[in-house]
């Protein structure tokens, strides 16, 4: 085989094994920003206990609430707080009542979260995709 043929293989072979790994490895892309940090928490989530859906983004470096609604009534957003780990968010119930939501965990279709609100209740809670 002519040398120049052997190079122009050797680079294929490379760019080829390199693009494999790349793909295949989620802590290379973790490093580039691409991938979301807690597999799964984007997308909208419904508490059926307080009959609201939240709608949660990933811009590739944060996550953010876009919407809090309660039977069609948009709600108010007043905080967010993603500290790499955890996503924190806080938002006001129809009955003026501020509700902090802090997501914990993905399985799934379901996202457990701790919440606590600002009359003095708190507690565990999962949120199912709708």
């Amino acid at each position: 085989m002519n040398p120049r043929n052997r190079v122009w293989m050797a680079l294929l072979a490379f760019a080829l094994i390199a693009v494999t790994i790349a793909c295949s490895c989620s802590s290379l892309t973790d490093l580039f920003g691409s991938s979301e940090p807690m597999s799964g928490l984007a997308g909208q989530w419904y508490d059926s206990m307080e009959v609201t859906t939240h709608t949660i983004v990933w811009d590739g470096s944060t996550y953010t609430v876009t919407s809090v609604t309660d039977d069609g009534q948009n709600l108010i957003i007043t905080n967010e707080y993603w500290d790499g780990s955890t996503f924190t968010w806080t938002y006001v119930s129809p009955y003026d009542v501020a509700v902090t939501l802090q997501a914990l965990s993905v399985s799934g279709n379901a996202l457990s979260i701790n919440w606590w609100n600002d009359i003095g209740s708190s507690g565990t809670d999962t949120l199912y995709r709708p």
